[in-house]
């Protein structure tokens, strides 16, 4: 839980198969560029969840399950899958996503992850490519950005507080022109990042997935170059395509 967010009620909803797509897909972009990277996180939970029913997940990733056959071109569904032979019974986070990315493609990460729960350390001792600071991961972030090589950015805050709209614009920026990848994930209607900023939408009604009063989820991306905007636009109309024509 951070800051009163709970990740375990939330995990595999409508707005975390938007995110989680789209990072697994830049990440890849990466890794096939570069062997070794830094990924940071600012507000990471559980390395996976355990989905029990009633839950979110249900209406997010539950109701794209029985589209898996047509959707194993992507990454994201391959790693979905292999973690599930039995069923959808578990759902990574972020960061494990990240992690299983890279091992997949033979390429070095260093995860720097931050969350101000304390329960969390104990989840990721273990995972020697990840390592969990204990605070604020506005400011941790930001901590780095100049000590590391650039790398991988994943900006996630609850958004329960009025200030990570402007914190999170902010850290943005700052990674930007510390010449990091960022992306930035917030549901539709909450602005929280300038316009000149490519953003990446979904309307959730499209994927056939109900995300409650929220109608879509967004992630910004800076530091990006036209190719890999231009692939993501290109990727995420194929799995809308797929998920339409197995209606």
């Amino acid at each position: 839980m951070t800051n009163g967010y709970n990740h375990q009620i939330h995990a595999g909803n409508a707005g975390d198969v938007w995110k989680h797509f789209i990072l697994v897909e830049v990440a890849q972009h990466l890794f096939f560029r570069d062997r070794s990277l830094v990924y940071a996180e600012s507000h990471v939970g559980r390395p996976e969840y355990a989905l029990g029913a009633p839950g979110e997940w249900e209406k997010g990733i539950g109701r794209l399950w029985r589209h898996l056959p047509s959707l194993r071109d992507f990454l994201y569904f391959r790693i979905l899958a292999d973690l599930n032979p039995q069923g959808l019974r578990l759902y990574p986070g972020s960061s494990s996503l990240v992690l299983e990315t890279a091992k997949r493609l033979r390429a070095l990460v260093q995860a720097e992850i931050w969350d101000i729960n304390p329960e969390l350390s104990a989840f990721w001792q273990g995972y020697s490519q990840a390592r969990f600071h204990l605070a604020d991961g506005f400011s941790g972030v930001a901590s780095i950005l100049d000590r590391s090589n650039p790398g991988l950015l994943l900006i996630d805050p609850p958004y329960l507080d009025a200030k990570d709209n402007a914190l999170a614009r902010d850290l943005l920026l700052k990674a930007e022109e510390a010449g990091w990848i960022v992306l930035c994930w917030h549901m539709s209607g909450l602005e929280t990042i300038p316009l000149d900023i490519t953003e990446l939408e979904l309307v959730f009604s499209r994927a056939g997935m109900d995300g409650g009063k929220w109608k879509g989820s967004a992630v910004s991306l800076a530091g990006a170059d036209e190719y890999l905007i231009e692939s993501l636009r290109c990727k995420a109309e194929k799995l809308i395509i797929a998920l339409q024509n197995d209606l």
